[in-house]
């Protein structure tokens, strides 16, 4: 029992052990092993404004609303910047969320290549080559469906902290076979992390230390 004229600052307060990758993992009172949950990273589309390979900045449909019309071999960039909350040593998976103007069931496919970096003068952007991986998805063949085509798990090298930087060109690439004709717009696309739910006791490295 608290003496008389005595606070306790914790009482309302749940402390965590502010150890890299520890947090507050999601699961049912029978469930044996309990998960690290999902969250995203978003960023903006980001084109040069010139060149073939620019998509167009078209109508979708007949309405108020307007996206980039993305042919095959149209690019763009994307800057997705590591959040505090992540699970160190986890997989992220990348991610186009799109839709196409018309009823044609034919794939469409994506392709990123990312270069990631530390944050604090600890690593260099692999700017010569960086990773490529690609995903796709047959249209649903309903007009303006909101389609979400993920990559596979990508495992990257030193993401173990936050604050570095995945930075993405993003490229519509032909199927291999008959590409869909409708219109393609890409709204954004962003990366789903696991989140241990939790900030880092520093905001720079060591972001774990005491």
């Amino acid at each position: 029992m608290k003496s008389a004229g005595t606070k306790d600052y914790h009482e309302n307060d749940v402390a965590i052990p502010n150890t890299s990758g520890k947090g507050i993992k999601l699961g049912s009172y029978s469930e044996a092993t309990p998960l690290f949950g999902w969250r995203d990273i978003t960023s903006e589309i980001n084109v040069r404004g010139v060149g073939a390979t620019d998509p167009t900045w078209s109508q979708i449909g007949s309405g108020p609303f307007f996206a980039y019309d993305f042919a095959v071999n149209d690019v763009c960039w994307m800057s997705f910047h590591i959040p505090h909350d992540i699970v160190p040593n986890s997989t992220i998976n990348l991610h186009a969320h799109w839709l196409s103007d018309g009823t044609e069931t034919n794939s469409v496919k994506w392709e990123f290549i990312y270069a990631y970096a530390k944050g604090f003068d600890q690593a260099a952007f692999d700017m010569a080559a960086g990773t490529t991986v690609t995903a796709e998805e047959a249209a649903s063949g309903t007009a303006f469906q909101h389609m979400v085509t993920e990559t596979t798990s990508q495992t990257i090298s030193g993401l173990d902290e936050p604050d570095g930087i995945v930075y993405t060109r993003i490229r519509r690439i032909t199927n291999g076979a008959t590409d869909n004709t409708d219109s393609i717009f890409l709204l954004t696309s962003d990366i789903h992390y696991q989140s241990t739910n939790i900030a880092t006791r520093q905001k720079s490295p060591n972001f774990y230390a005491d």
